[in-house]
């Protein structure tokens, strides 16, 4: 007797249960599929046409939903990242505390006799002694490296990731010192950065670098003498990206937004969308 064989039939998943907290990958992959392809990804992030980087309309809601209870939990969004999301539990700042701007110091280098004023570094949170590791307040960093100790920086998972593939995981960095600072941005270059951030690009296979934005503060700067000034300002992030996201296994687009933009305003921050090579770029 002839034996009988079955054609394999689709397989349809079944409906994740949904929540109210963050999502997980498969409501994710179920609920709020994604919109963007990887390269519309990377190229939203050297436009600097960010605003197009956006959650899935539903999971906002379900997003807004979440973050009201979590300001009437902790007071504010700031403390819950602070003392729930990254640990570091910072007693200084109460739910009605404002953030005073730590004015921080100029690098010496980049004290010139230019006719442009040093610029005051961007709002950060402010720090008590307990934020440096020995207690003395004079050996807290000035501001990021890419060799800052982990006791000043953490890498998470967005729990809200934008509408992206799903193999492009989206994390955040977060640091107690400004990304955005006197002693890695050059005076010449300040407005423009505060314009534009900083983004980039690491372990492409095309060897895609980061595109140069028209200067629209109108200066006078030698293109040449202009790139390399923002190359300085971009190299400690982009090392940092580098060093923890492997250029042979990694492929990543990342930017820190200006300081009027980050929507964290007193948690200096920075994203970074990041596939592995061996996954699909859809």
């Amino acid at each position: 007797m002839a034996s009988i064989t079955t054609q394999p039939q689709n397989v349809v998943k079944a409906a994740p249960k949904l929540g109210t907290g963050p999502p997980t990958n498969e409501e994710i992959e179920f609920y709020y599929p994604s919109s963007l392809s990887w390269e519309t990804v990377k190229d939203q992030v050297d436009s600097g046409d960010l605003g197009n980087l956006k959650r899935h309309p539903v999971m906002q809601i379900r997003y807004d939903t979440w973050i009201e209870g979590i300001k009437a939990q902790h007071g504010s969004i700031i403390n819950y990242l602070v003392n729930i999301r990254l640990g570091w539990q910072d007693r200084s700042v109460s739910p009605s505390d404002g953030l005073p701007i730590n004015e921080g110091a100029p690098d010496q280098k980049y004290i010139t006799t230019d006719a442009c004023p040093l610029p005051t570094p961007p709002p950060t949170r402010p720090f008590t002694p307990s934020d440096s590791t020995n207690g003395d307040e004079s050996s807290i960093p000035k501001y990021f490296t890419s060799t800052l100790p982990s006791f000043y920086v953490k890498i998470l998972p967005n729990d809200w990731p934008y509408s992206i593939p799903l193999a492009v995981k989206h994390f955040v960095f977060w640091s107690k010192v400004p990304i955005i600072h006197p002693g890695l941005v050059h005076p010449k270059i300040w407005e423009q950065v505060g314009i534009d951030g900083l983004w980039g690009f690491t372990g492409s296979p095309e060897g895609r670098t980061r595109t140069p934005r028209p200067n629209k503060n109108k200066t006078d700067l030698d293109p040449e003498e202009e790139e390399s000034l923002l190359k300085t300002a971009h190299h400690e992030v982009e090392l940092f990206v580098k060093n923890n996201w492997n250029e042979d296994e990694w492929e990543t687009a990342w930017f820190v937004n200006p300081p009027r933009l980050q929507s964290i305003p007193g948690l200096a921050h920075g994203h970074v969308f990041a596939r592995r090579k061996d996954t699909p770029t859809v």
